[in-house]
């Protein structure tokens, strides 16, 4: 598998303006080695000094003051520059990468699960405040002193309705989980681990309420409610950090194997993809190509469609 050409010119890109950046910062030490010489050369009496040395002193140190301005004025430019080239080339290389490592592949397959993870439990809170209300909804009608059996008989088709949403959402959640955990490579599977949750697997458990002594009924209702409430008092408000701290693992891999593949494009390129260029000749294509054609891209879709960006 070979790099395409778009990324190879992006790699060279980056390399000269790489190239152009240590060339304006060893300018930059040589202007400070100068500065420290021509400060030698201050008159010693001051403004008692004939005019002629402080003049020549004066011109001398703003020539350095002047010419530092300009090589920092070039180094802002292709820092700015190498902003807008860094995300282009880092998706380059992934995409590369991602056809190219079986690990850098699975990586990136965990940590979309892990987000896929994330995106499904965001109902579990709201459906297990639900549960519980149902739960207590039961238990009263199963403890009150009018209590029918046609009332308990709805109490327990609305306990099984949310019992089988969060059915539906735990099968969801396992499915996921059992994906990335296939995908881990075993050196990390320690490392990437999801959060654990409450039994969400009730169906069968309010079926089996409706059959058996009413008080062994309502002693079950209450230690699940008091569990689920348990839940979503605490461990509930620790799922979201326990979640990114496993996102955090996978992010770090990914981006260390990234950055080691990207350094050795890189020697590759600034080695034998650039040719002798001059810094401002560097500046001009690299700020043409991908500075002002995004400009220019974006202008275009404005005078296309005038509300786009507003």
């Amino acid at each position: 598998m070979e790099l395409s050409e778009s990324t190879l010119t992006h790699l060279r890109d980056e390399a000269y303006a790489f190239l152009a950046q240590q060339a304006l910062l060893a300018e930059l030490a040589g202007l400070e080695r100068e500065r420290a010489a021509v400060a030698t050369t201050r008159p010693r009496f001051g403004v008692l000094a004939r005019k002629e040395s402080r003049v020549a002193f004066e011109h001398s140190m703003r020539t350095v003051d002047d010419r530092e301005l300009a090589l920092r004025d070039r180094l802002t430019q292709l820092t700015g520059i190498a902003e807008w080239l860094y995300p282009i080339i880092r998706k380059d290389v992934s995409s590369y990468l991602a056809g190219l490592s079986p690990d850098y592949c699975r990586l990136l397959q965990i940590s979309a699960r892990l987000d896929d993870w994330d995106r499904a439990y965001r109902t579990v809170p709201e459906l297990l405040v639900a549960f519980a209300r149902d739960l207590r909804g039961l238990r009263q009608a199963a403890e009150g002193a009018a209590k029918s059996q046609e009332s308990l008989a709805h109490e327990l088709a609305v306990l099984r309705e949310s019992a089988e949403r969060l059915a539906q959402v735990e099968h969801e959640l396992h499915i996921i989980e059992q994906a990335a955990l296939l995908n881990a490579p075993a050196a990390i599977t320690e490392q990437i681990r999801f959060p654990a949750l409450p039994d969400l697997k009730r169906v069968s458990w309010v079926g089996r309420l409706a059959v058996i002594p009413p008080a062994k009924a309502v002693a079950d209702v209450t230690r699940v409610e008091a569990e689920v409430r348990a839940f979503l008092g605490g461990p509930a408000e620790e799922i979201f950090p326990q979640l990114q701290a496993a996102r955090e693992v996978c992010v770090a891999l990914v981006n260390r194997m990234l950055d080691d593949y990207w350094n050795l494009l890189r020697e590759h390129a600034r080695t034998h993809y650039v040719e002798e260029c001059g810094i401002d000749e560097v500046i001009a294509m690299l700020t043409e190509r991908y500075v002002d054609t995004d400009i220019r891209q974006r202008q275009q879709s404005i005078t296309i469609s005038p509300f786009a960006w507003r």
